[in-house]
């Protein structure tokens, strides 16, 4: 038994778990509940408005960190966050979403809630703008409502939530997605 126990110590983790990509999917649940300000208009401190007892410090990690939340505080943010949401979700999954992310657990947003998400449409602007300017493709050259729905398509698909998640090598795809050759 002693070597279990110390081989068990030997093995524990001190600080908080942290998962891949937890932040952007958590601060995507936050915009898409629409209960907060973004984060660059003091998302943390709305946060903590809406429950004092978290730290500011705690939470400043879990949207920006990938840190998680205690569980339970984890359990009852999703709740919260996902009782906000127009349509019918299940809570269990959105939480195994923001842990595991996709391919593990597949996405709960589907497209036409994505569509309708303000901040995502403003990065698809953005990746547009990148896209034509990089390739010099001229506005005449295109439906710009329908190259502009391929892109929120194609951003959905690559878990894209964040503009920081839109790599250099996600111009090409995007590109050959959102313009094909007909």
């Amino acid at each position: 038994m002693a070597k279990h126990a110390a081989e068990f110590a030997a093995l524990a983790e001190d600080a908080a778990p942290t998962s891949l990509g937890f932040s952007s999917r958590l601060n995507m649940l936050w915009d898409l509940a629409g209960v907060a300000p973004s984060l660059m208009e003091g998302r943390v401190l709305g946060i903590i408005a809406i429950n004092p007892e978290w730290r500011e410090a705690e939470v400043r990690k879990w949207l920006q960190k990938d840190v998680l939340p205690p569980l339970r505080d984890l359990r009852n943010m999703v709740r919260f966050l996902v009782a906000q949401l127009d349509q019918a979700q299940d809570a269990r999954r959105w939480e195994a979403f923001l842990i595991y992310g996709s391919p593990v657990v597949s996405s709960p947003v589907n497209n036409a809630m994505y569509r309708e998400d303000q901040v995502r449409r403003e990065i698809a602007s953005l990746i547009f703008a990148q896209v034509t300017d990089e390739y010099g493709i001229p506005p005449a050259s295109y439906d710009a409502d329908k190259a502009f729905q391929r892109c929120l398509a194609l951003m959905h698909k690559f878990n894209i939530y964040e503009l920081q998640d839109f790599q250099p090598g996600h111009l090409e795809p995007f590109k050959n997605y959102m313009f094909p050759s007909e």
